[in-house]
Formats: structure tokens, sequence, C-alpha cells
């Protein structure tokens, strides 16, 4: 039986509603818990203990300048930077989300975050990164997480040619100073992180980080803190941003002293993300080189006459035993 003719302008309108689900990412680099943090603070301040360089951060990353209103966009799985997401403006959301005050336009307060509630956690940001990698809902239900930070750490994955493992990302200001971060710490910006991997050595991972222009890194017995806090910051979470404006930032308060005896160690402090890196050297009397060692404590070989120690490659020590 034939339909009325009245009635085909309505069929003619239907439209097939996609299934839910999507394809999975291309690669994962870590276990979605990989996040260790709560063991781990930072010293990453730009008032007091940054002892990196300042200033000449990246600019050759390309972002999305005009994404829709209220959305912030990341490389994705097809580097297209199609992957974007709804950002929320700041409530009267407690003590919490109290961000520090500061003169430096580099460290502002975010006006939008990222609703960590409303989002998947499985959300792929990158080709090898997924969004519960730099932001935990355990921590807090917003979070600001910096594409251009995603996108630098995607080409440190690329150049090491293995899996990259973030092992602390955004911290709010309460949660950061409850693991002992200092109060500017780059965490809370969504620009810094602490990084892990299997793919080269410590030394391999903060040449990567150099390559990728890391504005400030930090050596640690066992992980890498890289951050890129002088990229623009971006403007869905923090509102246009103006010209760079570097505040005094004053000799870094690292210290270390040298305790000698059958088996050589070094006190630290200032060094808030856990133990520095040590790199020790013992010499002959004719300063040939008998042995060199990474780790907390170090025993000379017979025949030492001078044995250095770099602490955190922030202080070199030195003396005989």
């Amino acid at each position: 039986m034939r339909l009325p003719l009245l009635v085909l302008p309505l069929l003619s309108g239907c439209f097939l509603l996609p299934l839910p689900g999507k394809l999975p990412p291309l690669d994962r680099d870590t276990d979605l818990t990989a996040d260790t943090d709560a063991n781990v603070p930072d010293t990453d301040a730009p008032s007091d203990d940054d002892g990196g360089p300042t200033g000449g951060g990246d600019t050759d990353v390309a972002i999305d300048t005009d994404p829709a209103p209220d959305t912030v966009c990341y490389i994705g799985p097809l580097r297209d930077r199609a992957a974007c997401f709804p950002v929320v403006p700041k409530g009267a959301w407690g003590a919490d989300w109290d961000w520090p005050a500061s003169s430096d336009a580099q460290y502002l307060s975010p006006t939008h975050f990222l609703d960590l509630d409303a989002i998947a956690a499985d959300a792929d940001l990158a080709p090898n990164f997924v969004l519960a990698e730099f932001a935990a809902a355990y921590k807090g239900q917003w979070a600001v997480v910096a594409p251009k930070l995603v996108e630098h750490l995607q080409d440190v994955r690329d150049a090491l040619g293995g899996p990259l493992t973030v092992t602390s990302g955004f911290r709010n200001p309460a949660y950061n100073a409850g693991v002992g971060g200092v109060e500017f710490s780059r965490h809370i910006y969504g620009d810094g992180v602490d990084l892990d991997t299997n793919a080269t050595d410590l030394n391999g991972l903060a040449d990567a980080c150099t390559g990728e222009s890391a504005d400030y890194i930090g050596y640690y017995a066992d992980h890498i803190h890289c951050d890129w806090r002088d990229d623009a910051l971006e403007p869905a979470f923090f509102g246009a941003a103006g010209p760079i404006v570097v505040a005094h930032r004053p000799e870094p308060r690292f210290a270390a002293e040298l305790i000698t005896g059958d088996v050589w160690t070094t006190t630290a402090s200032g060094w808030d993300e856990g133990e520095p890196l040590r790199e020790w050297t013992a010499e002959d009397a004719d300063g040939v080189v008998l042995l060199t060692a990474r780790g907390d404590t170090f025993t000379p070989p017979p025949g030492t006459a001078r044995v250095t120690v770099v602490v955190g490659r922030e202080i070199r020590l030195s003396d005989a035993p």
C-alpha cells in the first residue's frame, strides 16, 4: 500500500544516530594509574628555587587560535587539532582553587577549567596520550592542561621512540601544597610534568626535553621534571594573554654538603620533589678517572686522590679521602 504523499517529507528528514563508543587510540604510554605525585612534591617555583633558565619559551608550536567559545583544543590522535573539549568558568569552589597572586604575567590565575567529571578519562589528547595521564579526577574535579605541553611531550616521545610516563601532571594549589610542592609550582598552571621512561636514561630524557625548548629541567634520582613556563598561556584557560613579563626570581636555595668516610654521601636541601640526582667521580693523583657512578652513596676505589659529586646538576662538591 502506498503512503500518502503528505508523509514523504517527514520520512525524508530522518537521519541515523551514531553508535556509542569510539575507535581506540593509536597507542598509550602508561597505565592510567601511573601518577605517583602523592609521594613526589616539586621545586619549580618562579620565586626561589628554580635554578633553571628563564625566558626564551618555545614559540613555534602552532595552536588553534580560534576555537569554539569555551572550548580548548589539543592535537588529538590524528594530529589534526580536532580533540576539542568544553571548559567551564571558575566557580565558588573554595580555597583549594585559589591561585597565588603574582606580578608575573606567566603566573596568572586560570579563569576556566576542564571538568573532569564531564570528560572521559581516556579521551585522546595526542597520538600517545590520554587525559588521565595529565589530570586525575581524584585530585579535584577541575583541571588545567596546556595544549602546548601535550604537543611538546608528544614530540619528546617521538624523539625517544618509546613510551613516556607522566608520573605527575596537573595539581590544584591545595593538592600541590599537600604533597609538598612549592607555592608557584608549574604543575598548578598545567605546563609542568614529572617524567620517566624506559626508552633512555634520565640524561637522554632531559636532553629530549631540552630539544623541545623546555624552560626548566629538574634532575632527580628517579625522574626528570620538565616545564614550559615561558610558553604563551592558553587563552581558553587564562584569557587573552599580554606580553610576557618575567618577574625577578632570586637565586635558588639549593644547598648540599659532602660527608666523607668509607662510604661517601651528601646532605641536600631545596629539592622538594625527592632526592636529587648525585653523580660521582673518583680520580687518582694524576687526575685520571678511576670510577664514575650515580647514587645516594659512593665508595671510592683504592688509589683515589679526589672525589667529586654533582648534586641535582646544581651544586658541585669535591674533597680528598
